[in-house]
């Protein structure tokens, strides 16, 4: 890819997940970071432009809803795509989410990396 290669990040504070996820968009061919907590993507997006934010829903400190609110303010033309494997714990913030217009794509842990790296090629 060009100088315009898309530049994803993954925020997760399992590290098999964010790795892995990060490796399968490497693999892709997308420009893929790694974030352990929202705060460190936080940081991470106020140097850094984004295309795309895959970022895991419940986390410790900030949650992803809150997180994607912060996100929003600081990079409003970045997609953010949720994702959880405590789908219980998070319906409820997926569904304020989706009720305030702010969750753009949701993926259910666990995924396949087609579906990573498809969705990827598609909002990146």
């Amino acid at each position: 890819m060009d100088g315009e290669s898309k530049r994803v990040l993954v925020v997760d504070d399992e590290e098999t997940v964010g790795i892995g996820m990060t490796e399968m968009l490497k693999d892709a061919g997308f420009e893929a970071s790694y974030a352990t907590s929202a705060a460190q993507a936080i940081d991470e997006l106020k140097t850094s432009d984004y295309s795309l934010v895959f970022l895991d829903m419940v986390m410790p400190g900030m949650n992803g809803l809150d997180a994607f609110r912060e996100i929003k303010k600081l990079r409003p033309g970045t997609t953010i795509v949720l994702f959880t494997g405590y789908f219980m714990d998070a319906e409820k913030a997926i569904f304020e989410g989706v009720k305030e217009g702010m969750i753009d794509v949701y993926i259910r842990k666990p995924f396949f990396s087609e579906e990573i790296v498809s969705t990827a090629m598609k909002y990146a």
